[in-house]
């Protein structure tokens, strides 16, 4: 009996450590649908980033984006591209993020018509 709960206890130890091996870095490369997925992933990707970035994420960015301020968090956003140190990922998610971020203000500025 304590030999099948040990064996027992291993295999839904070890099924549970691999089944999410490989999910981290698909999720991550994929590119966002929305502002708000576009920002969860940066806060993923800029977790390792320099103080001033995570502040420029986090107090520009994060907060621009959860009140309406597209073009202040655009301008964060800004900020953050031109640093230097960081990486061709996080970069790439950058920008793919102020290319939300332009979206956004398009249609914000040019609501839909309501149908007549």
């Amino acid at each position: 009996m304590k030999n099948t709960v040990w064996i027992l206890s291993v295999l839904l130890g070890s099924l549970l450590a691999f089944s999410g091996a490989g999910c981290k870095d698909k999720a991550a490369s994929e590119k966002p649908q929305t502002v708000e997925q576009g920002v969860a992933q940066l806060r993923a990707v800029l977790a390792t980033a320099s103080p001033e970035v995570n502040s420029n994420l986090y107090s520009g960015v994060a907060y621009g984006v959860r009140y309406g301020n597209f073009v202040g968090a655009l301008m964060a956003l800004d900020k953050i591209a031109s640093d230097p140190s960081l990486n061709e990922r996080q970069k790439k998610t950058v920008n793919d993020v102020i290319d939300l971020l332009k979206q956004a203000i398009q249609n914000q500025q040019n609501p839909p018509q309501p149908a007549q």
